[in-house]
């Protein structure tokens, strides 16, 4: 028997140019979580940072569920399935952080002794979910970020800025108290390449040989290192980005469906539109119809984990 496919929803968030934080902040946020979507799963383009004052329930991130209560919070790199639910009939208050983590890194950090690739493998390894009583320095820098969010003071992105950089340093330093060593992440690395290869080279032709070759893998061993890791097939990664950036441009507009196809990567209109629809569940239309018309800032899409899709 075939093993039965979870849902999955894609959730596309817009940080505004020249910002690295957008916050979901104050009483909206005050709710039975879970309520609509039971166990669904969900990911986002971004990471977040979720910060639960009060309540109780279960934050599923991936296949480990936790039990969450007051004053914990969790930290997601993009694209990791989690979801929120509380326990029945039990309201929980909780706040958000959507944080673009790789441009921030990219543009504003320069650590000596770790490059920026390594930091970026080490922070978005994996999700995390700790208590407050824990991790003082930790929640400390996260509640300042959702303060400065909340107030918007004078300068306060400049501080944001000055909090982030405290924020990536002590997920390193936390990474190397659990016996992390920054100069062992070859598996990690060889992930990190094929995935910015991917990045850059989506709307081109891309095989499991490229991608192999840019880790100086064999395509076996390659492709061994990136299911075992990804939880994916390395093609299923490409079909995974290029359905991505189909719904920003889409949600950005000007563009004809045919030329979007071709833009990110396909090379017939019904290959784009098959495999847009396995991820979506909705053909490029639906969507657009659902998402871009209503003009959000925040998009969503479902979708299984372990499909297949069609490559070119």
């Amino acid at each position: 028997m075939s093993k039965e496919k979870k849902k999955l929803e894609f959730r596309y968030y817009d940080i505004p140019r020249g910002g690295y934080v957008m916050a979901k902040l104050g009483d909206m946020w005050i709710r039975e979580y879970g309520y609509d979507t039971g166990d669904m799963l969900h990911f986002h383009n971004y990471m977040e940072i979720g910060y639960c004052y009060n309540g109780h329930g279960r934050l599923i991130i991936e296949d480990t569920t936790y039990k969450y209560k007051d004053k914990m919070f969790s930290i997601i790199p993009e694209n990791i399935p989690h979801t929120t639910i509380s326990d029945k009939g039990n309201l929980c208050k909780w706040e958000f952080l959507f944080i673009n983590i790789k441009d921030f890194v990219t543009n504003e950090m320069n650590l000596e002794d770790i490059s920026t690739e390594e930091i970026l493998t080490i922070i978005n390894r994996k999700g995390r979910f700790m208590n407050v009583s824990d991790n003082k320095d930790l929640n400390s820098i996260i509640q300042r970020i959702i303060e400065e969010c909340r107030s918007q003071d004078r300068y306060y992105k400049d501080n944001i800025k000055f909090l982030l950089s405290a924020l990536v340093i002590e997920l390193l330093r936390i990474h190397e108290n659990e016996g992390g060593s920054i100069r062992k992440q070859k598996t990690n690395n060889y992930i990190k390449k094929s995935m910015e290869y991917v990045s850059e080279h989506y709307s081109e032709e891309v095989s499991i040989t490229d991608m192999a070759r840019v880790c100086g893998l064999s395509e076996s061993h390659f492709r061994r290192v990136f299911e075992e890791s990804m939880n994916m097939k390395p093609l299923d990664y490409v079909n995974m980005i290029r359905i991505q950036e189909a719904c920003k441009l889409i949600h950005k507009g000007g563009m004809s469906m045919n030329d979007l196809c071709y833009k990110v990567g396909y090379t017939t209109p019904s290959t784009f539109n098959r495999n847009f629809k396995k991820f979506t569940e909705k053909t490029p239309n639906e969507w657009k119809r659902e998402n871009y018309d209503k003009n959000l800032s925040e998009c969503s899409i479902s979708a299984q984990k372990g499909w297949e899709f069609e490559n070119q």
